[in-house]
């Protein structure tokens, strides 16, 4: 929850307290009565508003987040999050269904100093310009951020997305596709290797006859 949301949620809280006295004084036999019961309705009328309001606003994101699973990445401007959705990184594939990250995204996601515009390099590992972008490639990524991710939880947990959500599920349209390959080509005829192999047989077997 961001520092706004944070107020209106504090404010909705008071104004339930607020409205929630002040019509237990309306129960009271003052002259206060009728203004303390409209004051309370309110107040406890605002802050449910507040509350709610906040409640959706903080609520359909992560609702988003938890149930929208996407079996396969698309191929450009998917984002994906981490350290609780706070951040999001830009991730593209080039012609060869290669993933590119994009370096200021992956930085500023675990609190280290972003590159300058068109830096070669980014913590020793190197970077390629991708269109707009200096970018890690699939491996570099994972050599930048595994030695952030032993002190660096934002590392960790940024790591573990890219690893499940992209690169993992490459892997497995990968090993898909060759599998399709492998059933829509059926292997050559091999008669002649067929019909070789059956000649040793025979011959074998003849001179395994004649030995006797």
């Amino acid at each position: 929850m961001n520092a706004r949301n944070k107020v209106h949620a504090n404010t909705a809280y008071v104004l339930l307290a607020v409205g929630a006295l002040l019509l237990l004084g309306g129960f009271s036999n003052s002259g206060w009565r009728l203004l303390a019961l409209l004051l309370g309705t309110l107040n406890l009328c605002i802050g449910a508003v507040l509350i709610t309001t906040v409640s959706i606003i903080e609520g359909v994101p992560w609702l988003i987040q938890r149930f929208s699973r996407p079996d396969a990445p698309v191929w450009v401007g998917e984002m994906i999050y981490a350290d609780g959705g706070r951040h999001r990184v830009r991730y593209e594939f080039d012609s060869q269904n290669h993933p590119w990250f994009v370096a200021h995204d992956i930085c500023k996601a675990i609190g280290e100093k972003v590159p300058a515009e068109r830096a070669i390099q980014c913590g020793g590992i190197p970077l390629l310009r991708q269109g707009e972008n200096d970018c890690f490639s699939e491996s570099n990524v994972q050599a930048y951020l595994v030695p952030l991710a032993i002190n660096n939880r934002a590392a960790n947990r940024l790591l573990i997305s890219i690893r499940n959500e992209v690169l993992r599920k490459l892997d497995k349209q990968h090993d898909q596709k060759q599998l399709r390959e492998q059933v829509s080509s059926p292997p050559k005829s091999t008669s002649r290797g067929t019909i070789e192999s059956v000649d040793r047989i025979v011959r074998y077997i003849g001179a395994s006859i004649g030995y006797k």
